[in-house]
């Protein structure tokens, strides 16, 4: 129980604070993507580092961000921010799990790093979730009048977010995540 509170605890703060350091990039038209959303690369790495059970910590760190960067509001036209951080918190899993089902997870072999498949993970992640909220978000003019460049801006910011904050964490914590045994 110790451990499930901890790693959530982790994914919580990772993914909320990763969201507010990029609020100042925040577009006003939904349909269009942050230049970085650094928020993917947290979700994935909480899956990747500590299981699919720190899915509530990511769940709840975006709600709260989302929350925060609303300035506190809860009204109908937000819904489709939670939703879209609701496929951004299971996107990483779904990706994970389809890239087990064709034996392409090793992530991590003795301490080391497999780039490659990481960065799959990334892009795949990142397709999972654009194309989810494709088929979420209302189109035809009403909140995304233009989907090519809904489908161009969040997945490009998707993947460009995921590469830097999990390149930036194994840059800067690989030996405290040997040291405790998470890759």
């Amino acid at each position: 129980m110790k451990q499930f509170l901890t790693y959530n605890l982790i994914a919580f703060v990772a993914v909320l604070i990763s969201r507010l350091i990029i609020v100042p990039f925040d577009h006003v038209d939904i349909s269009i993507g942050n230049y970085i959303w650094l928020p993917m690369g947290a979700a994935i790495l909480a899956p990747l580092l500590f299981g699919f059970k720190s899915l509530p910590g990511v769940v709840v760190g975006y709600f709260l961000a989302t929350f925060i960067s609303k300035g506190g509001v809860w009204e109908a036209i937000h819904i489709y921010s939670y939703l879209g951080k609701l496929i951004d918190s299971v996107a990483p899993i779904a990706s994970i799990l389809m890239m087990r089902f064709f034996h392409l997870s090793d992530f991590f072999d003795s301490g080391k790093i497999n780039y490659a498949h990481v960065m799959f993970l990334v892009i795949l992640a990142s397709l999972v979730a654009t194309v989810a909220k494709v088929f979420v978000y209302p189109m035809n003019g009403k909140i995304i009048p233009d989907p090519s460049l809904f489908i161009q801006t969040y997945l490009m910011s998707d993947i460009l977010g995921g590469v830097v904050f999990i390149y930036l964490i194994f840059k800067f914590f690989t030996p405290q995540l040997i040291k405790n045994k998470l890759i």
